[in-house]
Order: C-alpha cells, then sequence, then structure tokens
C-alpha cells in the first residue's frame, strides 16, 4: 500500500509555528548548558582549552543522540491498539526510524571517533587500565550494534521488531554512562563510589532528555507531516506523551544530580558562586536550567511541543476553530 488516506482531515497550525520555537529553544539551552558542564569537568582535568573541551562535549552529544533516540525507539513507539489504527502506525513508525537511520549514519562516527580520541586521552591521563578496556569494548559492541540496526533489512508493515535491537543498544549506552563517568571521576574524586553514581545518572539523565527532544523534533515531527492523518496523530501524540512522562522523572534528576556535583566547588557559599571562575560557570549553568524548566512547563500549556494540531494534547482535534 502506497498511501494511506484518513477520513478526518488533519492538518497543520500555522498559529503554532511561532510557539514550536519553544521546543527548540530547549534543545539549545540544554546544549550550552551540557558545553559549560563538559568546561567544568574539563577545567578539573587541567584540559580546559576550547579544543579539549569541544571533543569532549561532541562525544557527549553524539553519545546522547544515540541514547535518547534508541530509548525513544525501543520504548515509546508502540503498535497501535485497535485494527484500523495499526497501518498508519506502522507507516508512521516505519517513517520515523527511517529518519533515526539516515541521522546515525552521521551521528555513529561522531561517536566512534570522540570515543577512541577520549580512550587515548584518558589513558595519557593515567586513568584506570581496566577502565580503558571496559570503554573500548563497550565502543565496539554499541558500533556493531548500531551498524546492524543501520543497515539492517527493515519491513514497513512490521517495523516494531526493530525496537528488541533498540533496547539491546540502548542498555548498551547506559552502561557506557558508567563507564564515562568513571573517566572524569577517576582524575577527580580517585574513583569514588557516590560520585560515579552521581556523575553516571547525571551522564544517562542527559542523554535520555537531549535525544528525546532532538527525536521529537527532527524526526516525529517532520514523519507526521509526511502522512498526516487522525491515527498518525495519535500515535505521535502517545510517544510524546510517554517521552513527556520520562521527562517528570529526568529533568529533577538533571539538577539534583548537577547541585550534588557542584557543592564541592562552591559549597553554599554565595561569595565563591559569583566571584570565582568555576562559581561562575556554575551559575550560568544554573540560569539555563531554570529557563530550561520554564520551557518545559510552558510548553504544554500553551501547546507549543508540535506544530501540528492534536499532537500535545489530542482533545486539541475536537475543538472549535476561532
Amino acid at each position: 500500500m502506497d498511501t494511506l488516506q484518513s477520513s478526518i482531515e488533519v492538518s497543520t497550525s500555522t498559529r503554532l509555528l511561532d510557539k514550536y520555537l519553544l521546543p527548540k529553544v530547549a534543545l539549545t539551552v540544554i546544549s550550552i548548558a551540557s558545553f559549560i558542564g563538559i568546561w567544568l569537568t574539563m577545567t578539573t582535568h587541567n584540559a580546559g582549552t576550547w579544543l579539549q573541551v569541544l571533543t569532549r562535549w561532541l562525544h557527549l552529544i553524539s553519545f546522547a543522540f544515540l541514547t535518547g533516540g534508541t530509548m525513544w525507539k525501543g520504548l515509546f513507539a508502540q503498535p497501535g491498539d485497535l485494527p484500523e489504527q495499526r497501518p498508519y502506525f506502522a507507516r508512521f513508525t516505519a517513517a520515523s526510524y527511517a529518519r533515526f537511520r539516515t541521522l546515525m549514519r552521521f551521528i555513529l562516527p561522531l561517536f566512534v571517533v570522540t570515543s577512541v580520541y577520549d580512550i587515548f586521552r584518558f589513558a595519557g591521563w593515567k586513568v584506570d587500565s581496566w577502565l580503558i578496556l571496559m570503554e573500548a569494548v563497550l565502543v565496539a559492541a554499541i558500533t556493531f550494534t548500531a551498524s546492524f540496526d543501520i543497515f539492517r533489512t527493515t519491513k514497513k508493515d512490521n517495523p516494531f521488531q526493530e525496537r528488541t535491537t533498540a533496547r539491546v543498544l540502548l542498555a548498551l549506552l547506559l552502561i557506557d554512562a558508567f563507564a564515562i563517568a568513571a573517566f572524569d571521576v577517576n582524575l577527580a574524586q580517585g574513583g569514588r563510589t557516590w560520585p560515579l553514581l552521581v556523575r553516571a545518572i547525571h551522564v544517562a539523565a542527559f542523554g535520555m532528555w537531549f535525544g528525546g527532544a532532538v527525536w521529537n523534533i527532527f524526526i516525529t515531527v517532520p514523519s507526521a507531516r509526511a502522512i498526516v492523518s487522525l491515527p498518525v496523530v495519535i500515535a505521535a501524540s502517545q510517544q510524546l506523551e510517554r517521552f513527556r512522562v520520562v521527562v517528570r522523572v529526568i529533568l529533577p534528576t538533571l539538577v539534583i544530580t548537577g547541585l550534588i556535583q557542584a557543592y564541592p566547588y562552591v559549597g553554599l557559599s554565595l561569595r565563591a558562586l559569583t566571584t570565582s571562575t568555576v562559581g561562575l560557570l556554575i551559575l550560568a549553568k544554573l540560569v539555563l536550567i531554570l529557563i530550561l524548566i520554564g520551557v518545559f512547563i510552558t510548553c504544554p500549556m500553551w501547546r507549543a511541543c508540535s506544530p501540528i494540531s492534536g499532537m500535545c494534547k489530542i482533545d486539541d482535534l475536537y475543538q472549535k476553530k476561532a
């Protein structure tokens, strides 16, 4: 079947296009905040130059893209409950997966290159050899699994069979969050368990939030627009709601773990926060996080999560047009 038709017309709302800047603002804010966080972390390793920070940041950004993307692919994309919905859900999901694979062809090489660069860099800084070996094995496993997912033969009528591979890849990436965190903690805090746990949770939460936001903006919306219909809007709305439920946990986790990591540098001293370079970096990141929280609260209230009517809240489809 080449095309699918819906008996109910669903059109994109130009009134919402300006509002849809909010998710993009949120993605920009978390990107800047993450760069500041990496800058602060690399400074503790005496490696705070622009090139050193940028390569580490690109490693974390590519990790986040893969983590959030595989979370969405493996957990949020689900078949329709009703038989009539299932062809539409499958078509929309297949289109979303195809877009994700296209982006992965660019992001995976970036992840591999920056990961290998970090392996050699941290090895030169005398990080424990077992961490180097662990990261090398994880990067190899992630590369193999992601490559299989990119180049596999897919079935458009049943794309949900790909979720198993996505879940395996997600598990590998979440384990890798501990390895990424261990590199930093091994140098800055001597590999202590509590800082490692906090750092790993922070890295994993960032990955799920950032990658999920990228999926919503660059995969869900374009895929839904291409085959817009009521069942597709329902599928996209359900996926977005599942992501929002997760973000309600992820966002507080990011804030709390970030504050815990900042405490050893400035404690509860307002003076240290406003007079030192480290304190100013932490303060800038706190301001960005507050902006991010504001955007997260505003988006669903203003129906700004998507430019397609009904995706933010399905009941909007039944409201009379002014």
